[in-house]
């Protein structure tokens, strides 16, 4: 080879045969292999296929169940109104526990049994005094409400405004939160009941038992206790502004921070404060009816 001129560029070494071919995979063109390969595959799509109609069935299942719940649950709730208005006490007493059994399964409906029920107890014991030996169905209705979940109130309270429930059963019942002024629930058992936050302003209990019964933040503003027993009533927080408390038995009951201005405690017993709420802490405990007997 002579030598390269000036300016002269190299030349390429002249590659021998046709222009090289990218290696490709071994039978990558025969139709028979990608057969085989599309083959393989479809037990893995058909799987993903039957989970995804799986997933579909069940969803639709579920849709359908939830709507014909909601289909039974609204039939049950309609029949057990239908059945308030009947003329036998014993069926509409059966009624009130239909409702209860509505309010327990579906938890959503649980206002409007509160609601049905309270509007029930006032259309029939507002006029009249109702015990239960006259009244089954009242009393039922009154038991069914004390023993429902609060968790599923959703803010609904029970009102129970101007009813006459005398000797009326609601122990341990939970009616907190709710509306009971003017109520008239003389000589009724509240034993160990929850009535914290209710409102019983001008509330009627004289001679009703509330021992051990939660009352805080209750409002008792001119309530009629005269011989109610509060034997260690919680009572913290309460306003009693004017309440008539002559002959309670306010034994062991917490009254701290309760407002008993211008309350009446002739012939209590128990040794409640009565000083006012906002009294400096540390003064001296007015004298009450016991320091008064000493």
């Amino acid at each position: 080879m002579g030598a390269r001129r000036p300016g002269q560029r190299r030349r390429a070494p002249e590659r021998n045969g046709a222009r090289a071919v990218l290696p490709t995979a071994a039978g990558a063109g025969d139709p028979w292999q990608r057969a085989g390969l599309v083959a393989a595959m479809l037990p893995g799509l058909a799987a993903v296929a039957a989970l995804v109609f799986t997933w579909v069935s069940v969803w639709q299942v579920s849709q359908e169940l939830t709507i014909s719940q909601q289909g039974q649950s609204a039939d049950r709730f309609d029949r057990a109104i239908e059945r308030l208005d009947d003329g036998s006490a014993n069926i509409r007493r059966g009624a009130v526990f239909s409702l209860q059994g509505v309010m327990e399964d579906y938890p959503r409906l649980q206002p409007a049994v509160i609601s049905a029920l309270s509007e029930y107890i006032h259309d029939h014991a507002s006029k009249k005094p109702v015990t239960p030996d006259k009244a089954p169905d009242i009393q039922a209705a009154l038991s069914v409400l004390g023993q429902r979940d609060p968790a599923h109130d959703r803010g609904r309270a029970i009102d129970l405004r101007g009813v006459r429930l005398d000797d009326i059963d609601l122990r341990r019942a939970n009616l907190g939160g709710a509306n009971l002024a003017g109520a008239v629930l003389s000589h009724s058992n509240l034993e160990g009941s929850v009535l914290s936050g209710a409102d019983l302003h001008g509330a009627v209990l004289n001679a009703t038992v509330l021992t051990g019964a939660d009352l805080s933040n209750a409002r008792l503003d001119s309530a009629r206790l005269r011989a109610a027993v509060l034997v260690s009533a919680d009572l913290r927080n309460a306003s009693l502004h004017k309440a008539d408390l002559r002959k309670a038995d306010l034994t062991d009951a917490d009254l701290g921070g309760a407002d008993l201005s211008a309350a009446e405690f002739a012939g209590v017993d128990g040794d409640p404060p009565v000083s006012q709420p906002s009294a400096t802490p540390g003064s001296p405990r007015p004298a009450g009816p016991r320091d008064a007997a000493r």
